[in-house]
């Protein structure tokens, strides 16, 4: 029997069928597996398992009671699953079931995203196909996100499954009719104070959208976390940055966590949102942070970033910021000022981050 044992979690290869016959040689052997590494986390990959019997279950239950932790079974095929699901197995424990695979022969590629590019399944489908740097695992983690913000009412396309092919993994979309926002205010130029007001009155609405404690993640810990792998010879002053993320107030909100003019869609008179990895929930100054980078700040340190980034000159990304966020304060000039000032001394955190992800050639 195969195994691995890779950054701390044990994996077991189960094949072919397993009965009454075989059941005495394959439970010794998980069990002489099992007993050389302790307290780890054990799954059990299945995907070239035919059959599974009364006999196999009672092992996978004594796996469990040894290990007294959940145990994961993953790449289960449609047949072993019945068998988990007709004897109420799927209740104890965590299943995964085979991941679909597909072929991207003859598809078409119709876009990129921040991390990957899109392709035209079918007339009602779209493939997102992510780059090889990205781990499973974090493909899994952006559908779990989208499927988490869509049940909050956040607008973003539905996502269905996580499949493989040939190139790589990837999730499979519904497909919509739309184009980016950067796009389109290249396009339309006169438009660009109707786009701008539309995404400020949808991210202050999305910023009183509660969310769920157990769904996303909060993004103060994410920040902490970035902060934490930057090298910094002064840690007096990445106290500083640690202190000011606490000084924040905390919030139980909808962020999508790098809102840019490429990850905001327009489908006929409705936004949606895309690259739903960064979703999280906190203060709505973390998203008015990143805008506010991408459209003006990341600008003044580097001539030209806009065009390159969104096809667009400098002042007219200047002139969308301006309206946007007039927009999204509802033209209150109080709150105006508070918030000019709260996104001041907060953007140092974001410019840390920046630059620190960046030297360690970091995806942010």
């Amino acid at each position: 029997m195969k195994s691995d044992f890779v950054d701390g979690a044990l994996t077991l290869y189960l094949e072919g069928r397993i009965d009454s016959g075989n059941i005495s040689q394959m439970e010794s052997e998980i069990m002489d597996v099992i007993n050389l590494i302790d307290n780890v986390e054990i799954s059990f990959d299945v995907e070239k398992l035919d059959y599974i019997s009364s006999a196999g279950l009672r092992t996978l239950l004594k796996v469990k009671k040894q290990a007294q932790k959940n145990i994961k079974i993953v790449n289960v095929s449609d047949e072993v699953f019945d068998i988990f699901n007709v004897t109420g197995f799927d209740n104890i424990f965590e299943i995964e079931r085979q991941m679909r695979k597909i072929s991207l022969d003859g598809c078409k590629k119709i876009s990129s995203a921040l991390n990957g590019e899109i392709y035209k399944l079918s007339d009602d489908e779209v493939f997102k196909l992510y780059g090889k740097d990205i781990s499973l695992n974090e493909i899994k983690k952006e559908r779990s996100y989208a499927q988490t913000a869509l049940a909050c009412g956040v607008p973003t396309l539905i996502p269905y499954d996580v499949v493989r092919c040939e190139q790589g993994y990837g999730i499979v979309f519904e497909k919509a009719e739309m184009s980016s926002l950067a796009y389109l205010i290249k396009q339309n130029p006169d438009k660009l104070k109707d786009y701008a007001a539309m995404l400020g009155n949808l991210l202050r609405e999305l910023h009183s959208t509660q969310i769920p404690a157990d769904k996303l993640p909060n993004i103060k810990d994410r920040y902490r976390e970035w902060l934490s792998v930057i090298d910094d010879s002064d840690d007096s002053s990445l106290q500083v940055f640690m202190n000011l993320i606490s000084s924040i107030q905390d919030s139980q909100t909808y962020v999508h966590g790098d809102i840019n003019l490429n990850s905001v869609m327009v489908q006929g008179d409705e936004l949606l949102l895309l690259d739903m990895s960064g979703s999280a929930r906190g203060h709505g100054i973390f998203d008015l942070q990143a805008l506010f980078a991408s459209l003006v700040a990341l600008e003044r340190k580097t001539p030209g970033y806009c065009k390159d980034t969104f096809g667009l000159p400098a002042n007219v990304c200047v002139k969308f910021w301006n309206v946007f966020f007039d927009a999204y304060m509802e033209h209150k000039e109080q709150e105006i000022n508070s918030m000019n000032e709260l996104l001041a001394k907060t953007f140092v955190l974001k410019e840390k981050v920046l630059l620190g992800l960046e030297q360690k050639n970091r995806t942010f």
